[in-house]
Parts: C-alpha cells; structure tokens; sequence
C-alpha cells in the first residue's frame, strides 16, 4: 500500500470500502462525493493491484482490512512526524 497515498482517490476508495464492506462503484460515489467517472478508474487501478476484488454481483470488496490501513497511515504518515 506504500504507492497510495491518503490523498488520492484510489486510498479513499479503498479505504471506504474496507470500512463498510461489499459497494457498487454507484455507492462509492454517492457515499464518498467522489464522482462516479473519478470512482470507476480507482476501483479499475485498484484491481489491478490486487487491493479490491470484484464480486459477482458488479459489487467490489476489499483486499485489505480497515485495521491495516490505519496502521499503514500510521506507520508513514504519523509518525514520520
């Protein structure tokens, strides 16, 4: 995760879907007010890193727990201080 920083949108989608779980990119957008054409290349980057899977329903699901996010922000961005 060291190549996402919190600023980008592909850490914000990431990040919210390790939070709530399983979402349509339509979710995403509604819930986060990143915008759907800015959503839909997030979930596609992600998936190529392998950081989200995308589920039969159309939905995508996180690779990575919520609680491995924090510690990473943690690790290099917090403390780097």
């Amino acid at each position: 995760m060291n190549d996402l920083s919190p600023s980008t949108s592909q850490f914000k989608v990431l990040t919210y879907l390790a939070f709530k779980g399983p979402s349509s990119p339509s979710q995403v957008a509604e819930e986060t007010g990143i915008s759907p054409g800015t959503v839909r290349p997030a979930l596609r980057a992600l998936l190529s890193k392998r950081f989200v899977i995308q589920l039969r329903d159309g939905s995508y699901q996180s690779k990575i727990a919520f609680t491995d996010i924090i510690s990473d922000i943690y690790t290099n961005f917090i403390r780097k201080r």
